[in-house]
């Protein structure tokens, strides 16, 4: 379908007048706004600056003459267009003249994925390896389509993460078309001016102005970079030797994706890293000649793709289930695998697993194609606080199953971490790019402060139940205590050994507070800044844990990647059972607080139960909708809401003796 030609008074009406509410963002030709008409179609209003800006007819009919071109599932695709000419009068030099004002836009497909640039994040934390190489592909595929398929072929010249924008399904589009150039038969020539982004561009075109198809080579190959290993991926890859960065990313994407496959499939991501890092390393080459074409980058990790082919065919791995987006009622399902001797004990196990399914009315199983990951409780109202991984932050009422959307993470930076803070009415989140941002959740939702936290990527927070008070830890930096009511002023560090996984005031003693780091648990005292204790005892990365009480007595469960769980005695700092049983890593544990049962949620796609005073195996819930990624229990209720690769589960644990609570 053609562009439409529309209006400028239509495009304002769609954007709320332009409002800032509804900017998406900014960049040196213009700014970008989400505009919705009455029907509810969703756009890309991109509103160019006028001459005196930088930017005139002969910019605007370039990109817009590139743009009516393409026709390609990796090139964003131009909806409209907007070109119109307003006269008003006004003096010039004590004379009353016509002004015209020259109103340009370009309209294009919505993009609720965002840039690039918002998802970029290192080998351990943000997107999973498939999603990455998804990306790249589809990068290197409409870079193949500009460079090979049209006749002239056009050359991007400004190809960064800033410029390539995501769709619902993560599937990359290129954009930003005002710095194109159109190339016949020559191939290569002479520029008069240096255009493009710095840190993107290749030495021959900086010192010589030399353009060819290889300067966009150059590009992707930084691009590609950043998304293998980071924003500082390139930064890094300069320090040192190709075959040294290879081995040094290649043995990061493999120590994160053998938490999840083994076998034949580690191996072939492994390997797709691998190719795709050389491709990378390869287009930074200074010689422009001996950099590869598009067609021969396509070409390899073509290869590689037929070997991931192979194994998902032979394995049956990495398939998603095909679910709707519409909330169905199941009755959960027992682990299949769960094998129990006939026992009194596990016949005990098997008669409560039955009362774990029995009421299948009761569980409600929402599948979507990117799920919201539950991040907190509401202490009075009957709202979890959710987030996905476009950065979106909503709140769910786990009563009626009604969203509402407080943060909509379209083109922001994305969300690590989140809590309410109830008492204030507010939100606080922990960005992926060091900030923190604190909302009111009352409708409006409105910022009420944003303060750069960290160098880069808050991986936690936690609320203090009374103080003014919040804890947070960045990617490999301090935890910080912040006090909102001294505007915010970090009134504690502490020099935490290790990356922080999970961060939770000790609800016993409120001075204290624990950190799950590396392979261990670390207790601290925040009014003395003292690391008191720390228990160890796993085999391998500590990445989630819960307090929960047994009597008076204070204990801790902490999950590990070594597929247990321990019991840990906080007095005596011992511990004092493990909990086995799970045939992949633990993702996440919960304790309920109005039953003595205890939740393991693990990679093996399963919820297990447990019994917090005698430490059995109570139950096994399958909903056969992926990993586990997390686990919230709801106060003052037997039901519990569960997290996983597929969709979100709110189901009630049938516990036939209730014992005193956990908390």
């Amino acid at each position: 379908m053609d562009p439409t030609d529309l209006t400028f008074q239509l495009l304002e009406e769609i954007t709320d007048g332009f409002s800032e509410e509804r900017k998406l963002g900014k960049g040196g030709y213009g700014t970008v706004y989400k505009g919705e008409h009455k029907n509810g179609d969703e756009i890309a209003v991109k509103i160019l600056h006028d001459d005196t800006q930088g930017f005139d007819d002969k910019k605007f009919d370039n990109e817009f003459e590139n743009l009516m071109r393409f026709k390609h599932p990796n090139i964003v695709r131009l909806v409209g267009y907007c070109y119109e000419a307003k006269h008003t009068h006004g003096e010039v030099k004590g004379k009353t003249v016509l002004v015209a004002t020259i109103h340009r836009a370009l309209c294009f497909e919505y993009m609720p994925g965002g840039s690039l640039e918002n998802h970029l994040s290192d080998e351990f934390h943000g997107l999973d390896w498939p999603i990455r190489y998804k990306i790249i592909k589809g990068t290197c595929e409409g870079l193949k389509y500009l460079h090979e398929e049209l006749k002239p072929p056009i050359y991007h010249m400004d190809l960064k993460p800033g410029n390539i924008l995501l769709d619902k399904n993560m599937v990359p589009k290129l954009a930003d078309f005002g710095l194109s150039k159109l190339f016949s038969e020559e191939r290569s020539r002479i520029t008069q001016t240096v255009v493009g982004t710095i840190g993107y561009l290749p030495r021959e075109y900086l010192e010589k102005k030399v353009v060819s198809n290889k300067l966009d080579i150059f590009s992707l190959g930084v691009v590609m970079l950043q998304i293998i290993a980071g924003p500082t991926g390139r930064a890094i890859s300069a320090d040192m030797s190709s075959q040294e960065f290879t081995d040094r990313v290649l043995g990061n994407w493999k120590t994160r994706l053998e938490t999840r496959r083994n076998g034949s499939l580690l191996e072939a991501y492994c390997q797709q890293v691998k190719i795709c890092t050389e491709i990378a390393l390869k287009c930074l080459e200074t010689d422009r000649k001996k950099r590869p074409n598009i067609v021969e980058i396509i070409n390899q990790i073509n290869e590689k793709e037929a070997i991931i082919g192979k194994l998902l065919i032979d394995h049956g791995l990495e398939k998603l289930p095909s679910h709707s987006n519409e909330s169905i009622t199941l009755e959960s399902r027992l682990a299949s695998h769960l094998n129990l001797s006939d026992t009194k004990e596990n016949q005990e196990a098997d008669h409560h697993n039955s009362s774990c399914s029995k009421e299948k009315e009761e569980d409600q199983i929402i599948p979507m194609e990117h799920p919201d990951v539950p991040i907190d409780v509401h202490p009075l109202e009957p709202w979890i606080l959710t987030s996905n991984m476009f950065g979106s932050v909503d709140i769910l009422n786990y009563n009626t199953q009604e969203t509402v959307n407080l943060i909509q993470g379209s083109y922001g930076p994305i969300v690590t971490a989140a809590k309410f803070i109830a008492r204030k009415q507010w939100f606080v989140v922990g960005h992926h790019d060091g900030f923190i941002r604190v909302y009111t959740y009352e409708s409006p939702v409105k910022q009420v402060k944003r303060f750069k936290a960290h160098t880069w990527n808050i991986t936690c927070l936690d609320v203090h139940p009374t103080e003014p008070y919040v804890l947070s830890v960045g990617s490999q930096d301090q935890i910080k205590l912040w006090d909102w009511n001294k505007g915010w002023e970090c009134i504690k560090t502490f020099d935490m050994l290790g990356l922080a996984y999970q961060i939770k005031f000790n609800p016993k003693d409120a001075h204290k507070f624990a950190v799950a780091s590396l392979m261990d648990a670390q207790v601290w005292n925040f009014r003395s800044s003292r690391h008191e204790f720390t228990l160890s005892g796993h085999a391998s990365i500590v990445n989630c844990f819960d307090y929960f009480t047994r009597g008076n007595q204070l204990y801790m469960i902490t999950g590990s990647w070594d597929n247990t769980a321990k019991i840990w005695d906080c007095q005596r700092r011992t511990c004092v059972q493990t909990l086995a049983g799970h045939t992949d890593c633990i993702t996440c544990v919960c304790s309920h607080p109005d039953l003595p049962i205890l939740l393991t949620g693990s990679n093996d796609e399963t919820i297990r139960l447990w019994n917090s005073n005698t430490f059995k195996l109570e139950g096994v819930l399958d909903f056969e909708l992926g990993k586990v990624t997390a686990i919230l229990c709801l106060k003052g209720s037997k039901r519990a809401v569960i997290g996983h690769d597929a969709g979100l589960v709110i189901t009630k644990i049938h516990h036939e003796k209730p014992g005193p609570s956990n908390r």
